[in-house]
């Protein structure tokens, strides 16, 4: 885990960063809107346990949490679900159902402090509503990001993600190449499927986005960006097209464990 910080007055960010051998870092991020009705957004890894639990009570006692939204059921984002319900006991999960249910493989998730939802329906967080909306890139269909209409914050959940070179605070912090390079490297490696989607028919789903016109996307694997919507809306346009990921093979693999000898 990393310090937490505050993107906005009433937006904590609880940063931590996966190494991504031989290219960088992935930024892996949850959020604490300090609603009325306070939210968590996503729980982190399971590697980061205890100090995850350490960093988000130096944002908000557990206890006042009402909410805790999952955008997915990824690991990096269900890490300590567990551990953050027992201590939130106040708290209902908000997560798309199937999430819900596939989390409750591993673990017995209490239905009764679940709201169900699909894209297109909100909860209401007292002084303000959280709409959940599908990115236009996701790697798994149980994701739900939240738009904050009070904030005109879109939590973006895997969407407008970047492999970078080195932790960073703010999308600002980044060379215009580096934030290009890195988005179109994760996105081509988080949601292939990407590259069977006509331009055209994808530029429609970037589109939507453009309509809500958010003043600051807070991705789960980028640091917060303000002011720069039309310019992750660009590069992402710019996928489609792009060579596909290759993943490392086991060749790579022994390079890089040589090179670290």
């Amino acid at each position: 885990m990393d310090k937490p910080y505050q993107a906005m007055k009433d937006i904590g960010v609880l940063p931590a960063h996966f190494p991504i051998p031989g290219a960088g870092f992935l930024p892996v991020n949850a959020f604490v809107i300090k609603a009325k009705e306070p939210v968590l957004v996503d729980t982190g890894m399971g590697i980061d346990g205890a100090d995850f639990m350490k960093a988000l009570e130096s944002v908000i006692d557990p206890r006042e949490l009402k909410w805790v939204w999952l955008t997915h059921d990824d690991a990096d984002h269900t890490g300590n679900l567990r551990k953050v319900l027992d201590a939130a006991p106040a708290a209902r999960l908000a997560a798309n159902s199937l999430a819900a249910l596939r989390v409750s493989t591993a673990w017995p998730v209490p239905m009764d402090r679940v709201c169900w939802l699909n894209p297109g329906e909100s909860i209401d967080a007292g002084d303000r509503t959280l709409t959940a909306v599908r990115p236009p890139l996701f790697d798994n269909p149980t994701t739900i990001g939240i738009y904050d209409g009070k904030s005109e914050t879109f939590f973006s959940a895997d969407c407008f993600g970047a492999i970078i070179p080195s932790p960073a605070l703010n999308a600002d912090d980044l060379p215009e190449e580096v934030l290009s390079q890195g988005m179109i490297a994760w996105a081509g490696a988080d949601s292939p499927w990407v590259h069977m989607v006509e331009p055209a028919r994808f530029s429609q789903t970037l589109e939507k986005i453009r309509q809500i016109a958010p003043k600051t996307v807070l991705s789960a694997h980028l640091p917060p960006a303000a002011g720069k919507t039309e310019r992750l809306l660009d590069i992402l346009s710019r996928v489609p097209a792009s060579t596909p990921f290759a993943a490392p093979n086991q060749k790579a693999l022994l390079r890089i464990l040589a090179q670290g000898r």
